[in-house]
């Protein structure tokens, strides 16, 4: 009768480890989801910070553009009124006209007058 009763005992603690075992494991898989759930909320956080500093940047670089488009159109609207002004004033004076004065140049050579 020891052998079964010494059994019994050995049988009753190796079901104490078992769940003990099983307790370990449970606790420890209960520690790792919550370790996955912290890990998607870190996730989440950065990915929306990502997304705030990207339209940041995208704002930015609209602006930026337009800022460029601006002066560049303010640029242009300058140098066309500049080469107009610049064109009436030699208009005005047919002396200040290079072209003009060529061809004149040319039209009294091919005419025959020496002195051009």
């Amino acid at each position: 009768m020891p052998d079964r009763s010494n059994r019994r005992g050995e049988a009753a603690g190796s079901t104490r480890d078992v769940a003990a075992a099983m307790n370990r494991v449970l606790t420890a898989e209960r520690e790792a989801l919550e370790g996955l759930e912290q890990c998607r909320l870190e996730a989440e956080t950065t990915l929306e910070s990502a997304r705030h500093q990207a339209r940041a940047i995208l704002e930015r670089a609209e602006q930026v553009a337009r800022d460029i488009h601006g002066r560049t159109g303010q640029l242009a609207a300058a140098r066309a009124q500049h080469l107009v002004e610049t064109a009436a004033a030699r208009s005005a004076d047919p002396e200040g006209d290079v072209l003009e004065r060529a061809l004149a140049r040319l039209a009294r050579r091919m005419t025959g007058d020496e002195d051009a």
